[in-house]
């Protein structure tokens, strides 16, 4: 009725809602008036965006005039409505937004290097809501999601969980650890053993000696979960072997939270001859075990 209005008035029905103007776009579009599309295009960067204005927003053709421009304005509400997205208000909502909104979210608001594990399981539950296709959830994190977290050069992982014991399996390439020198680092996702979360690090770090690249499990804290011993054991596997070398071993209790790892020079690791890397990748295996306390 706004379109049929339109046309034989040349005025548009006036309105403060950014939903009814998209429904009129589509309808212009559609029967291809050309003067509601342009005043509604108008409308739609002048006035508020609603969440489902701005989802949809996000799929206009460009076909549309000043598609380009309206499709910024939805992205720049998602990066403002959404600036604290990690808090549990959120959530339920978030799980709503198409791949465009969510990039939008993290590409444009200051990720913390406190937040980066909470930010990874972010991305993880909206992928696994959003993709029923592993190979495809895979994807789509691998190269829209996770290039957008500052800091984190990336580790490609496969994981094997067995409850209460777990065995992690990492493969980082080369050229992503030459990039740690002299001083970065980089973080796997979470994953997961009797109900915690422990990420892996990798970093380069400066002693007074020399270089070394370190790997380290973190516990992070996790309220309500199993309580007891956790014992660890990380390997590396070398040439011309091609088996896991028990690189370090180590037992702590989940109330302590210092990390467990390993040093390697970084001369003697980075090194073309090195028998870490198996066609120029790294491949890491943690085991990680816990023994719960008596009740």
């Amino acid at each position: 009725m706004a379109l049929l209005h339109l046309m034989y008035t040349g005025k548009l029905t006036p309105t403060t809602e950014s939903t009814l103007l998209v429904d009129m776009l589509m309808a212009a579009d559609k029967f291809e008036v050309v003067s509601c599309m342009k005043l509604c295009s108008q409308g739609l960067i002048d006035l508020p965006m609603t969440l489902e204005s701005a989802v949809r927003c996000l799929d206009l053709p460009c076909t549309i005039p000043l598609a380009a421009a309206i499709k910024e304005a939805a992205k720049t509400f998602f990066a403002e409505t959404y600036k604290e997205f990690l808090s549990t208000k959120f959530q339920d909502e978030l799980m709503r937004v198409p791949l465009a909104g969510i990039r939008a979210i993290l590409s444009r608001n200051h990720l913390g290097i406190v937040s980066e594990g909470a930010v990874y399981e972010f991305m993880l539950r909206w992928a696994c809501s959003q993709y029923s296709n592993s190979e495809e959830r895979h994807k789509i994190l691998s190269s829209r999601l996770l290039p957008l977290v500052p800091r984190v050069l990336g580790m490609n992982d496969s994981i094997l969980i067995d409850h209460p014991s777990g065995i992690i399996n990492f493969t980082i390439k080369r050229e992503k650890c030459y990039g740690l020198f002299p001083l970065g680092s980089m973080r796997s996702p979470p994953f997961h053993c009797a109900g915690r979360r422990f990420y892996l690090t990798a970093r380069c770090m400066a002693t007074e000696q020399l270089q070394i690249f370190g790997l380290s499990v973190n516990m992070l804290e996790d309220k309500g979960a199993v309580r007891g011993t956790v014992g660890y054991k990380i390997g590396v596997k070398t040439r011309p072997s091609l088996q896991f070398v028990t690189k370090h071993i180590s037992s702590t209790t989940t109330d302590s939270k210092q990390p467990v790892g390993c040093r390697v020079p970084w001369s003697e690791f980075i090194a073309d001859d090195s028998p870490y890397f198996i066609d120029d990748e790294l491949h890491l295996q943690v085991h990680v075990k816990i023994t719960p306390q008596p009740e």
